[in-house]
């Protein structure tokens, strides 16, 4: 291992560490810096200590995979979820007769949403762009004061991706 990768391992040690201190109020907190001071070693008897490994200070692999693992399910449950960008940006419209997996996460939504706006929504996602998509778009530019043109733009894309995240939220708050 070289002296760079050791040290760049250390800091990700480090970092798992760190995030995982921040939900146990016992676990000694760890400056991500590089270097497996006698921090970091305390850090890593205390987690040893505390999921049932002999407490040496080393991270070896067990060591590092439990680490890691509790790391990635603490943060699982805690952070909010990364963003998904699905829209291929600014300039693009998205226009009857187009073919692409935007079309098909706009057709997937939109059946999401068709019950709360009103509109028959029954066909499967196909990922082309039809009659039907426009007219179900323009019922939704309609409700967001928008020009009613059945195709999506950036502005809709953002009315789309709101009402969405609104409809999963009160689904989630239903249960």
């Amino acid at each position: 291992m070289t002296k760079k990768t050791q040290s760049e391992y250390i800091r990700q040690l480090q970092r798992f560490l760190y995030g995982l201190s921040l939900f146990d109020p016992y676990m000694p907190r760890v400056v991500p810096d590089g270097i497996y001071g006698a921090q970091t070693k305390n850090a890593v008897i205390s987690y040893q200590r505390k999921n049932g490994l002999r407490p040496t200070g080393d991270a070896d692999e067990k060591t590092w995979n439990m680490i890691k693992n509790s790391y990635d399910k603490e943060t699982a449950y805690r952070c909010k979820p990364e963003p998904l960008c699905v829209f291929p940006g600014g300039g693009c419209i998205v226009k009857p007769g187009e073919k692409s997996e935007t079309v098909m996460f706009i057709q997937l939504v939109l059946s999401c949403l068709s019950a709360e706006y009103g509109y028959e929504y029954g066909s499967e996602p196909t990922g082309v762009y039809t009659d039907t998509d426009a007219a179900a778009v323009r019922k939704l530019q309609s409700v967001h004061g928008l020009d009613e043109t059945g195709c999506v733009d950036v502005v809709t894309w953002n009315c789309i991706c709101s009402d969405y995240s609104m409809f999963c939220f009160v689904n989630e708050y239903k249960k």
